[in-house]
């Protein structure tokens, strides 16, 4: 550099001292057993007692209880919680799995509680997926092939049979059963104890035993930013979805004549038309004939 004609020598570069520092290792409880092939994140925790199986991969931010079980080849994304004796990507229960390669995958900053059971897949190269963001409460159970999506929640006790779509946002109440290939749609809601044998289109409320639609899920779509107008509209487009007065395809068609702009109208269509087990209806009201009360011996 020159200051006033002079020209002055840059200072002399240090090289930088070589890094000593120990590698940071995750937090693994010596009771616990994890196979050498498992990845874990640096800055992961795993509990004592628990299984590691392997090719499991555990990312940054993981805290693993007791006693948990993570089977072979394992996904767990970022800042994953797993609380005590759950079991995550064991065999599938399918009685058609023999030994196929496939895993289960639980996405960024979901919560899984006690003994909650995630099985992988029983298809070679079948995946269970688990969305960011879910919850999974004690004592649920998700089967082979499942996919559920961002921010859904899975009550105390609810059971996912094989290959169920849950969607976006959809609350899965407490003990509620649902038979396998069946869908939610988003920002669904399953009542309590609720048996659901049928596809379960989006927004919806549903409830009984089969599940029967009660309206829009109002309060869940509340909570989730709808406006008072969009679920309104909604309702409309149930209303012509279950009118029973036409055939299902010529309410498809006033649907689409009436709503042909509405976002919601195109999901609630795009969803019944791709259904194969059908979409739960409302209840068909019959006349009741009460019969005397006969006596017991």
């Amino acid at each position: 550099m020159s200051y006033g004609g002079q020209v002055h020598p840059s200072p002399k570069t240090r090289d930088p001292k070589p890094d000593t520092r120990k590698p940071k290792l995750p937090s693994i409880h010596p009771t616990a057993i994890v196979d050498p092939s498992a990845r874990i994140a640096e800055d992961a925790a795993v509990g004592p007692y628990t299984i590691v199986e392997a090719d499991v991969v555990i990312g940054e931010g993981c805290r693993i209880g007791a006693y948990a079980t993570l089977g072979e080849r394992l996904r767990l994304g970022r800042s994953v919680e797993v609380y005590n004796y759950a079991c995550l990507g064991t065999a599938s229960q399918d009685l058609k799995h023999k030994g196929e390669i496939s895993r289960a995958e639980i996405g960024d900053e979901t919560i899984v509680r006690e003994f909650v059971t995630v099985n992988r897949g029983t298809r070679e190269g079948g995946v269970t997926r688990v969305g960011p963001r879910v919850v999974l409460m004690a004592y649920s159970h998700v089967a082979h092939e499942c996919v559920i999506e961002e921010g859904a929640i899975l009550v105390n006790g609810a059971t996912l049979g094989g290959e169920i779509q849950v969607g976006r946002g959809a609350i899965v109440g407490g003990l509620v059963g649902i038979h396998q290939f069946c869908r939610l749609g988003e920002y669904v809601m399953i009542g309590a104890n609720t048996k659901v044998s049928r596809d379960v289109p989006p927004y919806l409320l549903a409830d009984g035993h089969p599940a029967r639609p009660y309206g829009p899920n109002v309060d869940g779509l509340r909570r989730n930013r709808f406006t008072e107008p969009q679920i309104e509209r909604i309702g409309q487009v149930y209303r012509e979805l279950f009118n029973r007065g036409r055939s299902l395809e010529e309410n498809y068609t006033a649907i689409e004549q009436r709503f042909g702009d509405c976002p919601f109208a195109a999901s609630v269509l795009a969803f019944c038309r791709a259904s194969r087990r059908g979409f739960i209806r409302p209840r068909t009201r019959r006349s009741v004939t009460i019969r005397p009360r006969l006596p017991v011996f």
